[in-house]
């Protein structure tokens, strides 16, 4: 009852509210409820208890003057969208352990995650490769991924940044991965463009390890594990010193599509660039009024390209690398790429492939700068010799013919220009011992002499013949090599020459 009188004081004015009209509610209990809905007019004061609580504040542990705030960041891009629902929370971070790297790849639907891993990976091998056992755990997953990767969302400078990559796994694990990418370029499942970029990656790959080459992407992963807190290192680093040290990864450049095609290039120019000069004292008769058309044009040639100043190597010629580094390239780069091409030559599915005259050409070019930068001092320098010489020999046919002057594409025309440069590097390369080199390879001297000869008299010349024009000034290089050889050696060659046809 009194609960229900209570609910209807509150409700009902005074006149109509319920009233039982009994004596149990009219004492002080009954009347309870109704005095609880009541405001009280009290104004409550808190109690002074005479207690005076201060704050002391110790000087010593104020906040190190040399501590700088964070900044506030930057608002996100797509903060700005007006429909909340789009913009996103959930950005990944760049990843910092090979597992993570791989993660990334693999999901081919996010954006923002395919992006990260692709410009991370070129510096994040590089750093991981003398830390732990991640690259070399995952090394062969993670070239697996990069050789099939592809451009779904057209990403910026996606190719170089992919080559660089695979550059940088090989580089870090040679022994297990150069033979890894010789045996995928001839049986894995790919197309034409990837499997360039295989011989571009144990090309470029080849020319860093034998120390002819610098990456761009390598100074950024050189880093100190443990470093000093900034106030601490100011102590000790002058200040113009440490003004003048790069930011890593500030100057990061990218491979452009045709690195292989310059190096290869830059070597033709080395190897011509003596005999340039000695052209007209070399040789008499019309082969001198033939070299001296186009001497000048070769030297003018070398003034104007970017190549020679670009991928200039420390020394002019052949320099004598170390002979672990020279027989790590000769057992695991060159051979494992020279041994396959028998075997695919016999398979008419790989033939149709390897002899793709592009593909071809750039295969020559990549076994051409591998035995070049495995050097002189290289053990295995003779067998390579071979190997490269009985290939190139084998491959005339799809070369330009002798017979006329009309080539039979632009195919053709590389795979000429392929051949005659590998050659060009097996003589540079042997330079030291032309001697041996006729009494080892005594009908190959000969028969290479009597075919550059009929190239170089059946090539068009001329400023306006385009790459034929390389051609032949690549052929006369290698004849004017070839024919003082055999002049010189001629008591050495006689057996050979005697049984040649």
């Amino acid at each position: 009852m009194a609960v229900g009188e209570a609910l209807s004081g509150l409700v009902h004015g005074k006149d109509t509210k319920l009233d039982f009209k009994v004596e149990e509610m009219a004492t002080e209990e009954a009347n309870w409820p109704a005095r609880k809905q009541e405001p009280s007019p009290v104004n409550k004061t808190p109690v002074k208890t005479g207690l005076i609580i201060e704050e002391v504040v110790d000087n010593e542990e104020q906040e190190d003057p040399d501590l700088v705030p964070y900044a506030k960041p930057d608002s996100d891009a797509e903060d700005s969208d007006d429909d909340p629902t789009l913009i996103n929370r959930d950005k990944p971070k760049a990843p910092v352990y090979i597992r993570d790297l791989i993660n990334y790849f693999r999901d081919t639907e996010n954006y923002d995650k395919q992006k990260l891993a692709l410009t991370t990976v070129p510096t994040l091998i590089r750093r991981k490769a003398n830390f732990g056992t991640e690259v070399v755990s995952h090394a062969g997953e993670l070239a697996s991924l990069l050789v099939g990767l592809q451009d779904k969302f057209e990403l910026e400078n996606f190719y170089n940044l992919r080559l660089q990559g695979m550059v940088a796994v090989v580089v870090a694990q040679p022994k297990k991965m150069a033979p890894w990418f010789a045996k995928t370029f001839f049986d894995g499942d790919y197309s034409l463009s990837q499997r360039a970029s295989i011989l571009i990656v144990l090309g470029l790959s080849g020319r860093e390890i034998a120390g002819f080459e610098t990456s761009d992407y390598a100074p950024a992963a050189h880093f100190p594990s443990k470093t000093l807190p900034s106030r601490i290192e100011k102590r000790y680093l002058q200040p113009a010193s440490a003004a003048e040290r790069p930011l890593p990864g500030a100057n990061l450049k990218a491979l452009p599509p045709n690195a292989l095609d310059t190096l290869a290039q830059s070597l033709s120019q080395t190897f011509l660039a003596p005999l340039a000069v000695e052209a007209a004292d070399s040789v008499t008769g019309p082969d001198a009024l033939k070299l001296s058309s186009f001497t000048s044009r070769l030297q003018q040639s070398q003034a104007n390209s970017p190549a020679t100043t670009k991928y200039k190597s420390k020394s002019r010629g052949i320099r004598s690398i170390p002979n672990t580094t020279a027989n790590l390239i000769s057992e695991h780069f060159f051979f494992p790429l020279s041994s396959r091409f028998q075997a695919a030559m016999r398979s008419s599915a790989s033939s149709k492939i390897i002899f793709q005259p592009y593909l071809l050409a750039l295969y020559l070019k990549t076994l051409g700068l591998l035995i070049h930068a495995a050097g002189p001092s290289t053990l295995a320098l003779p067998q390579m010799t071979a190997e490269l010489w009985d290939l190139v020999l084998g491959v005339r046919g799809r070369c330009l013919s002798v017979n006329n002057t009309d080539s039979d594409g632009d195919g053709d025309v590389a795979v000429t220009h392929a051949v005659l440069m590998a050659l060009a590097a097996l003589l540079d390369v042997n330079e030291g011992d032309v001697r041996g080199l006729c009494e080892r390879q005594g009908r190959q001297v000969v028969e290479t002499m009597e075919w550059v000869s009929s190239v170089f008299d059946n090539t068009r010349g001329g400023e306006s013949a385009g790459e034929e024009n390389d051609v032949k000034m690549l052929a006369a290089g290698i004849l004017i090599r070839l024919r003082e050889a055999v002049d010189k050696y001629q008591a050495v060659l006689m057996g050979d020459l005697i049984g040649f046809t």
